[in-house]
Formats: structure tokens, C-alpha cells, sequence
């Protein structure tokens, strides 16, 4: 595979070159690309958030909700059952 870089690119990614000991033109490359796909999962996963926030909210106004502290004591029984069961 070939490519071209545009003009701003190219010097870039000489200057990267000059501050970079260890850098090559693949390494450049290679770190955006990682950045690429890390965009990606990252929008992914703000996607999904967003599905399950829809339908949180859609729950919501449907009437499908439970009381925070009713929750929390049902979670602390469930646990406290959990801990104290026979091993």
C-alpha cells in the first residue's frame, strides 16, 4: 500500500522526526492509526451509552422505576443473606 501525504503532513511528520529519537515514519503512522481505532471504540461505546440511556428514559416515562433507597436496602439484604449464608 501506497501513500500520499499532503504538504502539512509531510512536514509533520519531519517535525516529529526531529523531536523524536526513536521515531519512523511506520511509528507515526502506526500511533495514528491506534488513535483511529481508539476514536472509533470510543464512539462505539458512546453509541451504546447512548441506546441504554434511551431506554432508561423511556422506562422512566412509562412509569417502570423503582425508588433509590428501596433499591439499595434490597441490594444490602441480598448481600447481607449472601455473607451470612452457610459456606
Amino acid at each position: 500500500m501506497t501513500i500520499t501525504l499532503t504538504p502539512e503532513q509531510e512536514k509533520f511528520v519531519a517535525e516529529r522526526l526531529g523531536r523524536e529519537a526513536d521515531s519512523s515514519p511506520e511509528t507515526i503512522v502506526t500511533e495514528g492509526l491506534k488513535l483511529v481505532q481508539a476514536k472509533e471504540e470510543y464512539n462505539r461505546c458512546l453509541a451504546e451509552l447512548r441506546h441504554e440511556i434511551n431506554i432508561g428514559i423511556q422506562q422512566i416515562e412509562r412509569g417502570e422505576v423503582l425508588d433509590g433507597r428501596e433499591v439499595f436496602a434490597r441490594l444490602r439484604e441480598k448481600n447481607q443473606k449472601r455473607t451470612s449464608a452457610p459456606k
